[in-house]
């Protein structure tokens, strides 16, 4: 704004000097003529001077009667003017420095305004190109597909066809669009003679997508949304069918309707084989009823299939037997042995007349555990014994006239000579709960390890009275080493002995010549078969 001051100053004194020069210049002209503006010539040359660097100066109305009203003045009017001129000047460059001191503000947020508006004229301007350049070259090209041969208004126009079409056959379209909800009733329904109905609505939705997709171009929206829910239903019926096949309860006839309906989801007969099988796997059947199960599933499938030409059936029969097999395995621990091998037997007599006996299977497994069970309660019996042995006292021990008789007794009675000795007791009662244990299924097979457990065990416990004796000994009075000597001799004479007598009854020498082909006297006196009753660690009894 001080600039625009210094130049209005500037210019108003050349204004002066630039009049000084023509009043100077033009007198006698003036002084001559009178009027400036008379001659043409005159008026040009004093627009040369007035206006030098202009060829043309091309003057305004205001000017012209201004430089003509000079013309007529004398030179003291001309003199004054200059002094006039610059007094003008000061007082408009007064009133301009005043104006813009008190319309600062203004002029600021004039300078504000003015670059805002040049601002939002620029995004105006930015966002007229963009919708010029882009925007409306898109519409346009969108508008044209719209409403082109392809696009969605044609495409509108035939679906609004179609949909009256549809609305003409009205009531036949109810039923075609209650179909989904059709087929979702029948499986949540507990009865199962709805599948067939659900398996019928699926044939027809099939055959009637076939026939659209080879004759017509256009399908309805709605009839396509209709077709779809049904065919997503179809893994739910296959589902549902293959579920009632692993029912325990299903009878011949319904397995049959059911293998039937199945024949509309496979595309052979093999496939459905394998899924038939597959879905008689079923893991929740108890020992009990696995072989109903098994006989069950073989008459359904030879009455579905015919024989058997592959490999799935004898696949499905080993599965399943080895699922038995664990089974009765965990059933060994918790119930009695004789009535678990006797439906094991049976179990495996039954399956033999399809190839698949599983006896000699089932023995070994009875035979490995009643193995583990008499090391398991000898080892109990044997630490028993010892803890009872050393807790035991000779001076309160009371023994009875007739303990001192060292006849076995005639039946499978302990001997009652035991009772005042409390560990020797203790430890045949042991031994014979073991062995009548065994005897709920006395396997011969097993026979062997049984009779060489029993000997180690009568040997540990022998050498154990040994070695408790040779270290008590020396403390004992007369009437003590009498006792001890006593036990020694009903241990040796009667304890053995009875044992040897129960594991003979057990596993009879009969039988076993019987089993084995050996001569009876032989298996009597095989080591194998019989509890020896040595004394070599009893040489000083």
């Amino acid at each position: 704004m001080t600039d625009l001051f210094e130049e209005t100053v500037v210019s108003g004194s050349e204004t002066e000097d630039s009049t000084a020069s023509i009043t100077t210049g033009a007198s006698p002209a003036v002084m001559g003529s009178g009027n400036l503006l008379s001659d043409s010539e005159e008026f040009k040359t004093l627009a040369k001077i007035l206006f030098p660097d202009s060829e043309d100066p091309n003057l305004d109305a205001e000017q012209v009667t201004y430089l003509g009203r000079l013309g007529t003045q004398g030179l003291e009017s001309l003199v004054g003017e200059v002094a006039r001129v610059n007094e003008e000047l000061a007082i408009i460059e007064h009133q301009t420095r005043d104006m813009a001191s008190q319309n600062y503000q203004i002029f600021v947020q004039s300078a504000q305004t003015t670059n805002h508006i040049k601002k939002s004229l620029s995004q105006a301007k930015d966002f007229a190109d963009k919708l010029t350049s882009g925007t409306f070259p898109e519409c346009k090209s969108s508008t044209e597909s719209f409403f082109g041969d392809t696009g969605a208004s044609n495409e509108f126009m035939r679906c609004q066809k179609g949909v009256k079409t549809m609305l003409e056959k009205k009531p036949d379209m109810e039923k075609v669009l209650d179909m989904p909800w059709t087929v979702r009733r029948c499986l949540a329904s507990s009865d199962d003679k709805l599948l067939p109905e659900a398996i019928k609505i699926l044939q027809v939705v099939m055959d009637y997508k076939k026939g659209l997709e080879a004759n017509e171009s256009h399908v309805p929206v709605a009839l396509v949304k209709t077709t779809d829910s049904v065919l997503e239903l179809q893994s739910q019926i296959q589902n549902a069918l293959l579920l009632k096949l692993q029912s325990p309860n299903i009878g011949l006839s319904d397995c049959l309707q059911t293998v039937q309906l199945l024949r509309n989801f496979f595309p052979s007969d093999q496939s459905l084989r394998f899924r038939f099988l597959q879905s008689r796997m079923s893991r929740d059947v108890d020992f009990e009823n696995s072989r109903s199960w098994i006989f069950d599933t073989l008459t359904q499938h030879r009455a579905a299939f015919g024989q058997d030409s592959n490999h799935y059936l004898s696949t499905f029969i080993c599965l399943q037997l080895n699922r038995v097999l664990t089974d009765l395995q965990k059933h060994i621990e918790v119930q009695t042995l004789d009535s678990l091998y006797t439906n094991a037997s049976y179990f495996g007599e039954s399956l033999a007349r399809v190839g698949a006996d599983i006896r000699g299977l089932v023995t070994p497994m009875f035979s490995d555990f009643i193995v583990r069970k008499t090391n398991h309660d000898l080892m109990q019996a044997e630490i028993t014994f010892t803890r009872n042995l050393h807790q035991f006292n000779f001076s309160t021990c009371i023994i009875p006239q007739e303990s001192s008789n060292l006849d076995l007794p005639t039946d499978l009675t302990p001997p009652n000579q035991l009772i005042p000795f409390f560990p020797l007791a203790i430890y045949c009662n042991e031994v014979l709960s073991l062995l009548n244990y065994i005897g709920k299924c006395p396997l011969t097979q097993c026979a062997p390890e049984v009779c060489h457990r029993l000997n180690a065990s009568v040997a540990k416990v022998g050498s154990e009275i040994e070695s408790w004796g040779e270290s008590e000994k020396l403390t004992w009075e007369m009437r003590e080493q009498s006792t001890f000597n006593r036990m020694r001799r009903i241990f040796e004479h009667l304890l053995v002995p009875h044992i040897d007598k129960v594991f003979r009854v057990l596993y009879p020498p009969t039988a076993l010549s019987v089993i084995t082909g050996i001569s009876i006297v032989k298996c009597a006196e095989n080591p194998h078969f019989v509890l020896l009753r040595s004394t070599k660690n009893f040489l000083s009894f």
